[in-house]
């Protein structure tokens, strides 16, 4: 049978999480546990390697690139709020013109205004599931 302690009690350990009656009992098992020491000591060597890591401050580059990333996404956004707005306007005068018109009863103009109202239906679905989709997107700062 293979000792999986290492998974979990390793890195706890490691990390300063583990009680005292825990740590001596887990530091026994190693003294008797090939497996696990040998995966306790790359453990120590990865969290020694990470605890040397230093982020680099971001320069003059980054910052002009972010402040020009923050305004095309206000202005693509401005953008597309506008354009839906207009859209769904349009939309929604022509059903109220349709639906007015004296010819609203007959064959022609009951299919336009069917026709104009899924449009319209179809089109705040798709916006509304686009602006969902742009708060919730878990891959949005990935670049590829």
């Amino acid at each position: 049978m293979e000792c999986n302690r290492f998974e979990s009690d390793g890195m706890s350990l490691l990390d300063g999480e583990m009680t005292e009656s825990g740590k001596v009992e887990y530091e026994a098992h190693v003294q008797t546990c090939d497996r696990c020491q040998t995966e306790l000591r790359s453990l120590g060597r990865i969290v020694g390697m990470t605890s040397e890591l230093r982020l680099r401050p971001p320069d003059d580059e980054f910052w002009n690139g972010y402040w020009e990333s923050v305004y095309r996404r206000s202005e693509r956004g401005l953008g597309f709020l506008f354009l839906c707005v207009g859209i769904l306007g349009l939309l929604a005068y022509a059903v109220y013109h349709a639906v007015t018109s004296p010819e609203f009863l007959t064959y022609e103009g009951l299919s336009v205004t069917v026709i104009l109202a899924g449009l319209l239906v179809i089109f705040v679905s798709v916006v509304r599931e686009r602006y969902y989709e742009s708060k919730n997107d878990p891959y949005k700062g990935v670049r590829r």
